[in-house]
């Protein structure tokens, strides 16, 4: 069911990511050459995946099926949903996910960490990521951190 809803899913998150190219163009120059290629990222308490083109404002998002043959040049993140949402957000420490084997990395694994290093130092929030409208991101950054990290309002 949730695979057959992907249209509208990939509008939304292909506009966020393209906002955010445009909020925070830098982060994406930091990916260099990897901005073209593809990440799949495969939360494993989900039957859906996602394909991230992060290209600046001509990137994209699709839904993909997480079964779905990954091609040579796209680097594939997998893990609990939480786990790779603290991630992207900053707020989980991608080193110690991977060596407790809490996310799995296959393929193209500098692309991985460009996309880590980039979010990482341009301050990315979850916010940032799903492309909340300014004045709700207090109340997004605070239910963020709820659910990310058990924090109590």
């Amino acid at each position: 069911m949730l695979y057959q809803t992907r249209g509208p899913a990939e509008a939304v998150l292909t506009a966020s990511l393209r906002r955010l190219a445009r909020a925070k163009p830098d982060a994406f120059d930091r990916l260099g050459p990897v901005r073209k290629g593809a990440v799949r990222v495969a939360p494993t308490d989900l039957p859906i995946a996602f394909e991230i083109l992060p290209n600046g404002t001509a990137g994209s998002v699709r839904v993909v099926r997480p079964a779905a043959p990954v091609p040579a040049d796209t680097a594939r993140i997998s893990g609990p949903l939480k786990t790779l949402l603290a991630i992207f957000d900053g707020g989980g420490d991608a080193d110690s996910a991977f060596f407790q084997r809490q996310i799995q990395v296959e393929g193209d694994t500098a692309a991985v960490l460009a996309l880590h290093n980039a979010l990482e130092a341009c301050e990315v929030t979850l916010a940032d990521l799903i492309g909340v409208p300014t004045r709700l991101r207090p109340l997004a950054e605070r239910l963020g951190k709820i659910f990310l990290r058990g924090d109590r309002p």
